[in-house]
Order: C-alpha cells, then sequence, then structure tokens
C-alpha cells in the first residue's frame, strides 16, 4: 500500500519511516486500535520527549485514522503518524498479534499475548533502564484514561521516573501533582510488580510527585547561573555593575574555566582541571543570526549532563551546552514585552522571519521560551522597589488589586501570600467585633437627621407656602374637580403629587421626632440642629447653608466615627478645644466637614456659639470613646513580633515586596470570618461596589500591588482566590513597620474598620480614602471616605496621584493575556521582571 505524502512532505515522511524501523521512533500499540507515538522534529529528524495518542477506526466501508498531535488537523492534512499507520498499519501491527500489556518479572520486560486491552484500562507501555543502572532507577511511560471522558480525548500520558517501590517523581502531561491520572498508575504499577491483580499502591510520600511546575524549573535550570546585569537601558546609578558590551562576533570556540559547571542540582558540580574535556558543536542565537561555535564539555559525576562554561563575560547565556543566546537577544525580548503586549509566540515569530533574511533558521517558541525564563532568574533587578523620592516609608500608598491571573489549575501550595499565618504568629484572643462604632449611636436618629436634611429646604413663607406645598395643594384640588378624558396620565399626574406632597409632609413631620432624639443624646446637638433646621427656622423660611447640611449628614453616616477623624485628627481637635480660636481651627484639615463648619462660623461672627463648642465636645469624647474600645486589653504591635524564621523566596511564595517580611500576620480567634473569602464578589454590605471579574474564567484572583504616588510599585502579592481587604491588611501588617499616614483603595469604606477592629494601635493614626477614580461608585459612602474631601482643604494634597494604581494596572495589561496562560512559577517570574523594568524606567525619570 502507497500513499500521497505530497502535504506532510516526501523527505520528512521517508525520514521519520526510517527513525521508526531504527527504533529512534517509537511507535506503540496499546490496544486494538489504539496507539502511543513520539512526536517528531522535522528540522533535526528526531523525535521529541512529547507523547501523542493516535486511533484507527472503521466508520462504514471507510478506515480512519485520527493523531492527537498538533500536526493533525481537520483540514485533512495528515501527520506523519497518521500516514505511517495507513502504510504499514498491517505489516507492522497484525490483527491476530494483539499486544497485551508489558508486565514486569524481576527487571524482565515482555508483552503477553492473551488479548486485546480494555479501552478503559491503565497500560504500562514503555519501560526503560536510567543512566545509572546501579540504583535500579527506570523510566516509565502509561496511557491512562480519563474518568469522565473515553475515546481518544480521554487519554494522556503519565511517566515515573523510580524504582519499583513508588520512590520517584510522577508526572502527568495533563494535571499538576497528585491528579487522578497519577493514583491509577500508582495502583497499576504496582499490580504489574507484584505480579497480583489485588495489589494496592501504599507508598504515597509527599515528595513522590513531580508536578509540572518541578519539570518547568528542571527544563530552566541552565548552565550559567552566574548573576547577569540588566540591561542598560534599565539600569540604575546605584547598581555599579559592570556592562558587557553585545557579542557581535561570538567566539568561534568556548573553553572551561573554573566557573564552569554543570546544571544537574542546585548545588552545582564544578570544572575538574584534571579530568577528561569533550568537544561538541553548538549554537549561539544572536540578535539577526545564529554563530556556530564549538564548547568544550566534562562529564558530571550525574553521568547524563555536562559541565560547561558560563560565559557571562563574554556576554552569553549557556542554556544546556548546545544552544546559548546573546544577552542582547534575551534582552531585546524584555524590551519587548515591557513595553507593548507582545507573547513568547509572536515575539519567536518576528525574529524567525529576521533570521531568514539572513539565510538562517531560529529556535522554537519552548526553547527561547524555557531560555528566557532561566535567564531571568539571573538579572540583578534588585532595590528597584522603593521611590527615591517617597522613601522606604511613603506617606501616601496607593492600593489597586489588578487582575492579573493564571488559571487555577497551575496553583501550588507554595503560594504563600501574607495573608496566611504562620506556625509563629501572635494569637490575638482578647480582639472582637466592637458595634455601635457610629458618632450618632442611635440608629433611629441617624435616620431621620438624612430624612429632614437631605432634599429640597424645608421653608415656608416664599418657599413651601407660595411655590411648593401651595401648588402642590391646589393641583391635587384640581385633578379631584376636572373632567379629564385621559384616565391614564390623571392617575400618573395625581399620584406624582401626591407622593411629593406624602415625602414633604414627612419630612416635616420628622423635624420635632430629630429635636427629641438628639436632645437625649447630647442636647447640644439637638440645639444647633433645632437653630438651622428646626420649625421655627422653617416657618420663618430661613435656609441653613450647605455647610451645616453636610456637617449633620456626616455625622448621621452609617460608619464609624474614627472614618471621620482618626486618632491623630482627635488631638487635633483636642488642642483646639483648649484654645477655640480661628487660626486653631484652620488647622482641623484632617476633619473636613468640621473644618467648613468652624470656617463658616468665625467669617460670621468672632465668637463661637458654645453649642458649636459643646458639639465639638461631643465629637471628640465619642472618638475617644470607640478608640478605646478597640484597644482594649490589645497590645501594640512590638519589637517581640519581629519574625524569626527566614523568610522563603518570593519565586515561590507570589510575594515580593521591596521591603523585607518583619512578622507573620497575627491570628484572631475571636473573629468568626477572619479570614474567610468574601463570597459572591460582593465588596461590603453598606458600600453599594461590587467585583465580578474573579472566577468566571477559572483564575486565580490576580495580583494586590503597592504604589505610591509617583507610580512606582513597592511590591506585589499573588491572590490565590478573590481580592479582598485581607490581603492590603495583612501586607501592611507583615511589611511596614509603621503603617502610612494615608492608604488610598477602591474599597478603604470597609478597609478602615477591618484594619481598626484587628490592628488599632497600628492604625489609629491612618486615613483610609477611596481614590477620585472609584469614587463615584461609592454612592453610600459619606464624604469623609474620599481623598477629594480632604484635598477640597488642603490644597497641599492634590499632588496626591490617586490614580498611580490605575495608571500602572494599565501598564500591566500588556501581560495579562500572557500570564493567564503561564504556570505558576513563570508567572509570578515575568511579573516580576516586568515590574521592576516599570519602576526603573519611571526612577531613571525622575
Amino acid at each position: 500500500m502507497s500513499v500521497d505524502t505530497d502535504d506532510v512532505g516526501e523527505k520528512m515522511y521517508k525520514d521519520y519511516v526510517d527513525s521508526v524501523q531504527e527504533d529512534g521512533a517509537s511507535f506503540i500499540q496499546i490496544s486494538k486500535n489504539m496507539f502511543v507515538v513520539n512526536g517528531w522534529d522535522a528540522k533535526r529528524k528526531r523525535s521529541k520527549d512529547a507523547w501523542y495518542h493516535i486511533q484507527q477506526s472503521n466508520i462504514g466501508p471507510e478506515t480512519v485514522y485520527v493523531c492527537t498531535c498538533p500536526s493533525s488537523n481537520a483540514d485533512g492534512i495528515d501527520c506523519v503518524h497518521e500516514y505511517l499507520l495507513k502504510e504499514y498499519g498491517v505489516e507492522l501491527f497484525p490483527g491476530d498479534s494483539i499486544p497485551g500489556e508489558l508486565l514486569l518479572v524481576g527487571f524482565v520486560q515482555f508483552l503477553t499475548k492473551y488479548g486485546d486491552i480494555d479501552e478503559n484500562e491503565v497500560v504500562l507501555f514503555s519501560r526503560l533502564l536510567n543512566w545509572d543502572d546501579s540504583e535500579d532507577i527506570f523510566l516509565n511511560h502509561f496511557s491512562c484514561p480519563s474518568p469522565h471522558k473515553i475515546g481518544l480525548t480521554g487519554r494522556v500520558v503519565v511517566t515515573y521516573e523510580g524504582d519499583d517501590e513508588g520512590n520517584g517523581r510522577w508526572n502527568c502531561e495533563k494535571d499538576s501533582g497528585p491528579c487522578l491520572h497519577v493514583g491509577s498508575c500508582r495502583k497499576k504499577f504496582q499490580q504489574l510488580v507484584q505480579g497480583d491483580p489485588e495489589a494496592q499502591d501504599t507508598n504515597r510520600g509527599e515528595d513522590s510527585y513531580s508536578s509540572k511546575k518541578a519539570n518547568a524549573a528542571g527544563r530552566e535550570k541552565s548552565v550559567s547561573y552566574q548573576k547577569r546585569p540588566p540591561p542598560l537601558w534599565a539600569a540604575l546609578p546605584g547598581d555599579l555593575l559592570v556592562q558587557i558590551p553585545p557579542a557581535t562576533s561570538p567566539p568561534v570556540r568556548l573553553t572551561l574555566d573554573p566557573t564552569s559547571s554543570c546544571s544537574c542540582s542546585d548545588v552545582r558540580y564544578m570544572f575538574q582541571p584534571f579530568q577528561p574535556i569533550l568537544e561538541r558543536p553548538a549554537t549561539i542565537y544572536g540578535l539577526v543570526e545564529a554563530y556556530p561555535t564549538t564548547i568544550e564539555i566534562q562529564t558530571c559525576i550525574c553521568k547524563h549532563r555536562f559541565i560547561g562554561p558560563d560565559c557571562a563575560s563574554l556576554g552569553i547565556f549557556n542554556y544546556n551546552n548546545k544552544v546559548l543566546f546573546t544577552h542582547e537577544i534575551l534582552d531585546e525580548y524584555t524590551s519587548a514585552f515591557t513595553t507593548s503586549e507582545t507573547p513568547f509566540s509572536a515575539w519567536v515569530e518576528v525574529t524567525s522571519r529576521r533570521y531568514i533574511l539572513r539565510g538562517g533558521t531560529f529556535c522554537s517558541a519552548d526553547i527561547f521560551r524555557s531560555a528566557w525564563f532561566a535567564y531571568a532568574r539571573l538579572l540583578s533587578l534588585e532595590d528597584d522597589m522603593i521611590c527615591p523620592k517617597c522613601g522606604p516609608s511613603p506617606e501616601n500608598t496607593i492600593w489597586d488589586g489588578v487582575t492579573l491571573a493564571f488559571n487555577r489549575k497551575h496553583l501550588l501550595p507554595s503560594l504563600e501570600p501574607p495573608t496566611i499565618s504562620q506556625s509563629t504568629s501572635i494569637s490575638r484572643d482578647t480582639t472582637r467585633y466592637i458595634p455601635n462604632q457610629q458618632l450618632l449611636p442611635d440608629s433611629l436618629s441617624r435616620k431621620l437627621i438624612i430624612k429632614v436634611v437631605d432634599g429640597p429646604p424645608l421653608i415656608f413663607g416664599a418657599g413651601l407656602n407660595d411655590q411648593s406645598l401651595k401648588n402642590l395643594m391646589q393641583e391635587e384640588d384640581a385633578m379631584q374637580e376636572e373632567d379629564v378624558e385621559d384616565v391614564e396620565d390623571e392617575e400618573e399626574a395625581g399620584g406624582k403629587a401626591s407622593k411629593q406632597m406624602k415625602e414633604l409632609l414627612g419630612r416635616l413631620d420628622a423635624v420635632p421626632l430629630t429635636v427629641s432624639r438628639l436632645a437625649g443624646t447630647n442636647p447640644p446637638l439637638s440645639r444647633f440642629f433645632e437653630r438651622h433646621f428646626g420649625t421655627e427656622a422653617i416657618v420663618t423660611s430661613k435656609v441653613a447653608p450647605d455647610v451645616y447640611k453636610r456637617f449633620f449628614l456626616q455625622i448621621s453616616a452609617d460608619e464609624s466615627v474614627l472614618q471621620m477623624a482618626n486618632q491623630d485628627a482627635l488631638k487635633t481637635l483636642d488642642h483646639f478645644i483648649t484654645s477655640p480660636t480661628k487660626q486653631d481651627a484652620s488647622a482641623l484639615i484632617n476633619i473636613p466637614v468640621l473644618h467648613n463648619l468652624l470656617a463658616y462660623e468665625f467669617s460670621v461672627s468672632n465668637l463661637l456659639h458654645e453649642d458649636v463648642m459643646a458639639v465639638c465636645c461631643w465629637i471628640s469624647e465619642r472618638g475617644r470613646l470607640v478608640l478605646g474600645w478597640l484597644n482594649g486589653t490589645i497590645q501594640p504591635l512590638s519589637e517581640k513580633d519581629i519574625l524569626i524564621t527566614p523568610e522563603k523566596p518570593w519565586t515561590e511564595t507570589g510575594c515580593c515586596y521591596g521591603m523585607p517580611k518583619i512578622r507573620d500576620r497575627p491570628t484572631y480567634p475571636k473573629l468568626k470570618f477572619d479570614t474567610r473569602p468574601e463570597a459572591s464578589g460582593k465588596r461590603g454590605a453598606k458600600c453599594s461596589k461590587f467585583y465580578s471579574q474573579y472566577g468566571e474564567k477559572k483564575l486565580t484572583g490576580g495580583i494586590m500591588c503597592a504604589w505610591c504616588t509617583h507610580s512606582i510599585c513597592y511590591g506585589f502579592h499573588c491572590i490565590p482566590k478573590g481580592e479582598g481587604r485581607n490581603d492590603v491588611f495583612s501586607a501592611l501588617v507583615t511589611r511596614w513597620e509603621r503603617p502610612p499616614k494615608r492608604v488610598i483603595y477602591d474599597f478603604a469604606c470597609a478597609l478602615g474598620p477591618y484594619c481598626m477592629t484587628r490592628e488599632p494601635a497600628f492604625f489609629a493614626d491612618t486615613q483610609f480614602l477611596i481614590d477620585d477614580f472609584h469614587a463615584s461608585g461609592h454612592t453610600k459612602c459619606a464624604p469623609a471616605a474620599f481623598l477629594k474631601t480632604y484635598c477640597a482643604v488642603d490644597p497641599r494634597l492634590r499632588h496626591i496621584n490617586s490614580s498611580a494604581g490605575e495608571c500602572g494596572n494599565s501598564g500591566i495589561s500588556r501581560i495579562r493575556k500572557s500570564v493567564s496562560y503561564m504556570s505558576q512559577d513563570r508567572a509570578i517570574v515575568y511579573t516580576k521582571v516586568f515590574v521592576s523594568i516599570w519602576n526603573r524606567q519611571r526612577i531613571k525619570g525622575m
């Protein structure tokens, strides 16, 4: 039988057939109609490490061949595996000789002939002795069905490298960690090893799985290991690193020296001058073309890798002693993806076209991707997460959650955001929720004030009597007397007028009740309210200035009094109470609503009314009382809380800040919902701001970033699932020796109470403010929660770029798509490099 191989290339197909016949490429039958094959690299004429399944099916008179490799598609173009099965299937795999399972007797392997294997069974189809025969380590490959899928698409390849006890590394091509596929294969492996179909796998150590992360890290271990300087265009004056000139003419020979090593383990095996030296050809990829070279290598004691030169002084990165790159081309990609959205595949395609102009070929996207990540881990990108103007403890920090997320299936146990408490964490056993923290504890009084004050002025005479109330009454009487033909219009107009009338009458009725309720709380406050909004003011048509309206709306806010006046503001207020002068009143910029009220009072008269002073004393007393409740028996965070255990690498934890970790997040046993995620994306019961960006695409919760007003990122951490107030709180507590003066966050209205409940002494002087960009979404929040309220009384705050987080967010959006497809460890490194380059460009601009 012969086939037309024009579509796949006759030469390529012939090379593949020769390789299969010479056992260079595997083509293994695992059931009557199912086969397992290696991937095929047509350029290098060799098989790949990847495995694929191919199925032969009879549909009517036609025999159909379908392969899962990338070269097979639905356009009628077959891959080399399908062509080989069409041409040589009958010869290589006769129907009367169907293989069974690969059985193990001692260390001997053979195929049984007892019939076809069930399509839903696990099959051990390959077992090869590893390099070191003395350790009895084998490399085993399984074809495993999925529990919820059948046929071709349901089978995956599981790899196990280790001894026959199950002590080794397991890896599933689809899932990470101890998945169902690995569990099925472990059980099957023991059945085959023990020769007992009822055998079970009893050895399940924690270190017996090799996830995709471990494999990726293994591929990204390079022969080069010495630190590399940042690109010249991103270098800072303080780097003090020797810049290596571009390798425009790479050497034709790369020699071993004392810095040469092998990448087989973290503890590197170095060059031995008295051991034999070998030579092999290698390729150095430059910016526009590749250069052939000869590289000296030396056999390592691991016996499957080689010691090679580091090449740092030559401006060359040695990935695996075969493929090397100039720093110039690796930095070129760094420049590209930090400037605009540039995925690896697109950049490699552009570079490949540039190579074609020189008559050469570039490496594959997979090789370059792995090499770049190995190179990125060696870049000296330190000391770039602190603003030179704001310093290590900026007064103003802007926090923003960014939807920079990877798929949840790549989550690893090593991810450790600051929200996780440790065994060394102190326990705050006395912390509990404190109710009724509002300035006005009586909820009915708060509602009554809002009902009376919020709306058009309540006035008689030229107001309600002549315009509003009189007109409304006349309209209602006229509608009852006139014969209106359009009944629907009559009902609509009459209903609207009646509703307005009821609202006005309801507000009027609420005035005396409000005065009475306030008298029970604070008599001076009641008299102050009655003077501006009471019955006498309404009858005499006295319209209260807006400054009084804003004041009463603020004191009736359904939020903690400490949002209006924190500890620092209360100190300023106490000073004013002892010295009630106009100058001291102007210093109350931390309580804008009171500052404006006093400024107006002083503009009318040089002496303040005694009720006004009494109200100021009441605000101070109430604030001190609530602050005392929160402090309770909680001791402030001190030196004894400093972390003793060393911090884990940020490449594993996904927590990377410019400041070192100084303590673990405390625990709060009495707070029932302390670390529970906020459900359904709802960001607070009393705030109308909602988020629905996370979880819908099976992604992680993105990252939390801290920014200064100059758009310098002070650090970030990965969020496993859903952004919340705990992310900002935990990052501040674990990294900041003293908290910022202002924390600007899109959910600051709820972040403030969250932080003050847990660490009131630590956050007592901190203002929690909503940035201008998100202020419009907080329709139920009082003005004391908005940054713009404070900017109105303190012009010095106008320099605060409250949108710094949004600016950084827009920049980070360049890598959002690329990160969404990455594994956890790569996503962390990719994000760190981007943030460092972002910061360095802005610091250089300063």
